[in-house]
């Protein structure tokens, strides 16, 4: 007997909105990608009024140039943006500064405790260096304390040591200039813009299917469900927002993209 694959029933018409960046993000913890032409195939019905798929373009990236032409070739709505690089301080960040704060401080220990141990090899050294030269023993079986290839041999383990100690000390040192520099947050977020064209189109359809766990839009669904719209949310395991447990209406469905695998699996 065929296995029977789970479908979605699209019973009046709807808007389908694909916040992708969102979706992309999936991939990793699903351990599969969703295909975008399989994902416009599965909702090109005919009560699906409109399909809108949301991504940025990082401009003279070869790769996101072509993703541009490939999602407007498939048939999506298409609604993109240039990606912004926005520097961020990381020691600025009120959720970093703790934990950049914590690290500085393990970082100088382990500075402090490395600088320790080269000043006690230090001082082995002198002490070996300083070992009196006596054998033990009759002329055919002598033994010497101070053996030149053994004192050799410990004295370049010694310095070996010591000179990888300062090489991590150096490291660190370099690690925590480069904390205080600032990085680049790929930014590119379209809240404002699916928003705004899920409210300007209301009166197009009767039911909202949102890809995108984004807690973000709990606040947009909540109002949507208060005019009577359904609301059919995909989303990825351990990628849904908090704040949809908090939804409990007849009119809201959260769906796991996982029942969706077969149809959409890239």
């Amino acid at each position: 007997m065929e296995k029977k694959h789970f479908k979605l029933k699209i019973k009046k018409d709807a808007l389908l909105i694909v916040d992708w960046a969102n979706v992309f993000g999936w991939s990793k913890s699903l351990g599969w990608k969703i295909c975008p032409q399989k994902l416009f195939n599965y909702f090109n019905r005919t009560k699906v009024i409109d399909k809108r798929f949301y991504y940025g373009v990082e401009q003279g990236q070869a790769m996101s140039e072509n993703f541009k032409l490939y999602i407007e070739g498939i048939g999506f709505t298409s609604i993109f943006k240039d990606v912004k690089w926005t520097p961020v301080l990381l020691e600025t960040q009120s959720h970093l500064k703790k934990i950049v704060k914590d690290l500085f401080n393990v970082l100088d220990d382990v500075k402090n405790t490395n600088s320790n141990i080269s000043n006690k090899l230090y001082e082995l050294t002198k002490k070996v260096n300083n070992l009196p030269k006596i054998s033990i023993g009759s002329s055919t079986t002598s033994f010497s304390l101070s053996n030149e290839k053994e004192l050799n041999e410990i004295f370049d383990l010694i310095e070996e040591l010591d000179g990888d100690l300062k090489n991590l000390n150096m490291e660190i040192g370099r690690l925590q200039v480069d904390l205080k520099l600032p990085v680049r947050r790929r930014k590119c977020d379209f809240d404002v813009e699916i928003a705004r064209d899920v409210l300007n189109n209301q009166n197009n359809y009767d039911t909202l299917i949102l890809f995108s766990g984004d807690g973000d839009y709990s606040a947009l669904v909540k109002d949507l469900i208060s005019r009577n719209k359904k609301v059919i949310l995909v989303f990825a395991p351990d990628h849904m927002g908090k704040e949809y447990k908090e939804i409990h209406s007849k009119l809201f469905f959260a769906c796991s993209v996982g029942k969706l695998r077969y149809f959409l699996e890239k």
